[in-house]
């Protein structure tokens, strides 16, 4: 347990969005930090050898696979009925891509209900100069306010807020109204009247169990330690442990929402594009020999138009399916193959044998 804390702590941490926040006149460079970071450990789907598995859709009437070819994304209208939305569509009404935290409004902090909160985020000062940084900081905290503005980040827009904490700014995306459900929503019924005999039973349990300081232990994640100690108690064991198997995260998003380090993502991607390369170039010099060897005059001359594309069927393609998904999905990109960031490794596959 120690060591795995350890190491989650020494995992270098990296600013994923990079702008300014603006109002009025004033201009603020930031870099925005994911505060959260994902559970400690993560179950994985695996098939009994331990290989990832990827996903695939089928069509509900008759159970035959689809291939991404065949799947386009639906709106569903108020009346349930499905509208067809194509990707030029989507292009046309995406947000205007912008690098700035435009805010709009300066508001007192309790005007924001806390279910409006969705997700945390670290604001540091990114230009050469971050005095207009910790004044905002300093001016927002002593005043009790916080910023509400939008902003664009990976195609989507957000709506934020900006809140000053200890001379840091810190950003939160906020839920929108539509999404948050009322009581009368979820059927509360309304509040009876309580007679006071029962209320002192009660206060005096809340009392008994009152502190004046929070244990941060008490907010230990039990779940995943009892996890820990099971998977490391087996592995001690031999028990069900998976030893040839890759299971690494291949099967991720290419561009996902958590961090990730580049570095070792394009370390992969060339040792894999590498090894398809030798493929493809060991291929391509063994049809170039029959072509020669076709050519000479021992072989009588040119073969045959049919004689020729047939050989051309069965000259021995590169294995695909040994290459990573960061290499098909660049292989994709050199294609242009459209909607390919939403591939499985099988659906890339599918596409770049159909495009080559």
């Amino acid at each position: 347990m120690p060591e795995a804390s350890h190491r989650e702590e020494q995992a270098p941490v990296r600013a994923f969005w990079s702008g300014t926040i603006t109002f009025g006149l004033v201009s603020i460079p930031v870099d925005l930090f994911a505060a959260v970071r994902p559970r400690r450990k993560s179950m994985k789907m695996v098939d009994r050898e331990g290989h990832a598995l990827g996903r695939q859709y089928h069509c509900p009437q008759d159970g035959a696979k689809l291939s991404f070819d065949e799947i386009v994304r639906g709106y569903e209208t108020d009346s349930g009925e499905i509208v067809v939305v194509t990707d030029a569509e989507l292009e046309s009404v995406a947000p205007e891509m912008s690098r700035d935290i435009d805010l709009a409004r300066f508001v007192p902090r309790e005007q924001i209900p806390a279910a409006f909160y969705q997700r945390p985020y670290f604001l540091v000062p990114a230009g050469r100069s971050s005095k207009a940084y910790h004044l905002l900081a300093r001016t927002m905290e002593r005043t009790g306010r916080i910023g509400i503005g939008h902003f664009v980040m990976r195609d989507r827009e957000y709506l934020v807020a900006i809140l000053s904490e200890g001379g840091l700014l810190r950003a939160e995306t906020l839920r929108f109204p539509d999404e948050l459900r009322t009581p009368a929503d979820v059927g509360l019924p309304k509040r009876p009247k309580v007679p006071a005999a029962r209320v002192k039973p009660l206060t005096q349990a809340i009392e008994a169990l009152t502190k004046d300081a929070l244990d941060v232990g008490e907010l230990s994640d039990r779940y995943a330690e009892a996890l820990h100690a099971l998977a490391e108690k087996k592995e001690k064991r031999g028990q069900d442990v998976i030893r040839q198997a890759d299971l690494s995260d291949e099967d991720e998003e290419p561009g996902g929402a958590e961090v990730i380090d580049l570095m070792q993502v394009l370390r992969r991607s060339l040792s894999a594009r590498a090894r398809v390369t030798t493929v493809e170039d060991a291929a391509t010099a063994g049809d170039g020999r029959r072509r020669a060897a076709a050519k000479s005059p021992e072989a009588g001359g040119r073969k045959p138009a049919r004689q020729a594309k047939t050989a051309d069927r069965q000259k021995p393609r590169p294995d695909l399916r040994r290459a990573s998904k960061e290499a098909l999905y660049q292989r994709a990109t050199e294609l242009g193959i459209a909607g390919r960031s939403r591939m499985d490794k099988e659906a890339l596959l599918e596409a770049i044998r159909k495009a080559a």
